[in-house]
């Protein structure tokens, strides 16, 4: 009974912390009160969330690289709507003549985008005929629709179906499409040819769009100024390609010995139980033969698709072993930039020991990891347990770039975030690892510290500037580059690990572990990630939360005066951060006063600090060489001899 009464009050008092002072627009308030949200951080009673399985054939054109490609989408609508509308997203679109862009791209790179030449609705067809579709023009007036069949409705990178007979509730739908595409002649933004030997796809196939209980469908364009926001759903795919060319995916592959030689295929076998290092592929061109070879992928419960193809490159790999469990590491490249790429096979090993062990301490959640390497810049951009990366000529770059993109496998691809509209909720965290990462790397050397001073300069230099929204307003509006890494990347790097320094590491981490073990293979938004940390901490954070996430802010702090044995320190940027104190005495020693973002808890503009033996003082300073401070030249107090 006692212990009844306690759950009772508990649950009330995280209802009271929720609804008590943090802004919620209406589509949120909407999930909270029909109970698809939870007041504790949890999935509601009335949680749902749908999926699409995706079965695909497609032949590549190595050169041209074109894609030929048919597909049985299989739809799952668990929710409890009846859907009238459905939302195809067709990302090759990005590169369509006449699409809707944030970025430049080379002329060359213009495309015809995805062009669907087929398609059907559980044997219903749809008339695809670009003639005979709506086009969305701002403020165009649709016509009421007349006929009864299933009319498209288009827009720069999807599709909307309008259908007569509306997809039930609880029900299963079958889509059918023929397609075709090709990828960008010249890499850029992600995806894209290296030259006409080695590509990478991604973002290639038709992709039924999201429906949420937050927004309804994910009716955003594809800009290229933000990711995407996908379903989670089982792929089975076959990619035929001309014999003499080798494929790199998501997934298992299915029939190894088909598509190797005799000696490949013990190469990789061996590899799956090998420690060492074992060379697959020797990196020496293979001549392109009229035959072709299929291979065949499989992957459960994944977000997305994606695969590079080469003919000339060079692939090594190892076993490593998290929790009992054999994980197949594999780094594929080209064999002339090799001097380049020393050592990356065993920092990725210890890339996924470390995020398995220490951050976030969840056991890798895939069976295989492959970076393949070969953008023709110093980018990266990751996929379901794969990794599209550039290199740089500093082997330290090289190195943080395979662990950031490796660590986005938990945030947004296990942990299924929209990053559409929250990027800050997994390159924030993918940013915070890597400080972490480095930190443990070189540990006790001149680089311990490098990613976190290299964030604090970055981080700095855009900080205060009205630009610098809140971090709750969607990602997608955000299309000034420089902003977007501060908003994405820099300003939630620096909450993570002003969190981390308020509740103690070992309690982060217990939040952060709860956080991930409850939304893995779900859809969290900012409000599942806060109430998990308020519910398993057992603290009220909202007042943390609504300075960080909700308001405008930069991390500035200063050394204002003495008031009596009291340092007053002025939060000039208004966010709740870490400070740390040099106290200098006049004999000459020197003691350091560290505090916790907590001081902010209670008055958000100042700050009394005791400071011990204040008669005998010669200076305070504010330390910032470990959280960004925007203003340093007001943090140095000396005091005048009496």
């Amino acid at each position: 009974m006692k212990y009844l009464i306690t759950v009772i009050l508990l649950s009330v008092t995280l209802n009271f912390w929720a609804q008590d002072d943090l802004y919620m627009p209406l589509e949120f308030q909407k999930a909270y009160h029909i109970g698809t949200r939870s007041y504790n951080g949890q999935q509601g009673k009335n949680y749902w969330q749908n999926s699409s399985n995706y079965d695909i054939e497609v032949a590549i054109v190595p050169g041209s690289w074109k894609i030929q490609g048919k597909q049985t989408v299989t739809y799952i609508n668990n929710s409890p709507d009846s859907l009238s509308q459905i939302i195809i997203k067709l990302y090759p679109n990005h590169y369509k003549k006449g699409g809707v862009r944030a970025n430049q791209i080379p002329i060359v790179n213009l495309t015809d985008g995805m062009i669907i030449t087929k398609l059907k609705v559980n044997n219903e067809t749809v008339n695809i005929d670009e003639s005979t579709s709506v086009s969305d023009l701002a403020h165009a007036i649709k016509e009421k629709k007349t006929e009864k069949k299933i009319s498209v409705d288009r827009h720069s990178t999807f599709l909307i179906l309008e259908l007569i007979h509306p997809i039930p509730s609880k029900s299963t739908t079958v889509f059918t499409m023929e397609w075709n595409t090709e990828m960008p002649p010249i890499y850029v933004n992600k995806i894209g040819a290296y030259d006409d030997k080695s590509s990478f796809m991604g973002y290639w196939y038709p992709q039924i769009a999201v429906y949420d209980d937050i927004d309804g469908w994910d009716k955003n364009e594809y800009t290229g100024a933000q990711e995407c926001y996908s379903d989670f759903g089982d792929f089975n795919v076959k990619i035929k390609v001309p014999k003499g060319n080798y494929v790199f995916a998501t997934g298992v592959l299915e029939n190894a010995q088909e598509v190797f030689n005799s000696s490949e295929f013990l190469a990789y076998k061996q590899s799956k139980n090998s420690a060492k290092m074992v060379a697959i592929l020797d990196g020496k061109s293979k001549n392109e033969i009229s035959t072709q070879s299929t291979w065949l992928f499989k992957a459960k419960n994944v977000r997305d698709f994606a695969f590079g193809i080469s003919n000339n490159f060079k692939w090594i790999a190892s076993s490593i072993k998290v929790n009992d469990k054999n994980l197949s590491s594999n780094i594929v490249y080209d064999s002339k930039d090799e001097h380049k790429l020393k050592n990356l096979l065993n920092i990725q090993n210890k890339s996924i020991q470390f995020l398995s062990n220490d951050f976030p301490g969840v056991a890798f959640p895939y069976i295989n990891f492959t970076s393949f390497i070969g953008v023709p810049e110093f980018d990266g951009m990751e996929f379901p347990m794969m990794a599209n990366n550039g290199f740089s000529n500093r082997e330290i770059s090289n190195n943080l770039m395979t662990f950031h993109e490796l660590s986005h496998t938990y945030l947004p691809h296990w942990v299924g975030i929209n990053e559409v509209k929250y990027s800050w909720m997994e390159e924030g965290w993918a940013t915070y690892f890597t400080i972490k990462f480095c930190q443990n790397l070189y540990q006790d050397t001149e680089f311990e510290n490098y990613e976190l001073k290299r964030t604090i300069r970055s981080y700095n230099k855009s900080a205060g500037q009205q630009g610098e929204t809140p971090l709750f307003s969607p990602s997608n509006y955000m299309v000034i580059r420089n902003m977007h890494f501060q908003q994405s990347y820099r300003k939630p790097a620096f909450l993570y690990l002003a969190l981390e320094n308020l509740l103690g590491e070992a309690l982060f981490k217990t939040c952060l572990k709860e956080y991930i073990t409850r939304w893995a293979g779900n859809h969290p938004t900012p409000y599942d990630f806060m109430y998990t940390f308020n519910d398993v901490s057992g603290q009220n954070l909202n007042w943390f939360w609504k300075k960080w996430v909700f308001e405008y802010g930069y991390a500035d702090v200063a050394i204002n005066k003495m008031e009596n044995s009291k340092a007053v320190i002025e939060n000039i940027g208004r966010l709740p951060v870490p400070v740390t104190i040099k106290v200098t005495y006049k004999n000459g020693k020197v003691k350091t006063l560290v505090k916790t973002p907590s001081i902010w808890k209670n008055n958000t503009t100042k700050a009394y600090i005791d400071i011990p033996n204040s008669e005998d003082l010669e200076s305070i300073s504010l330390v910032s060489d470990m959280f960004p401070d925007v203003d340093k030249s007001n943090n140095l107090l000396k005091i005048k001899s009496n």
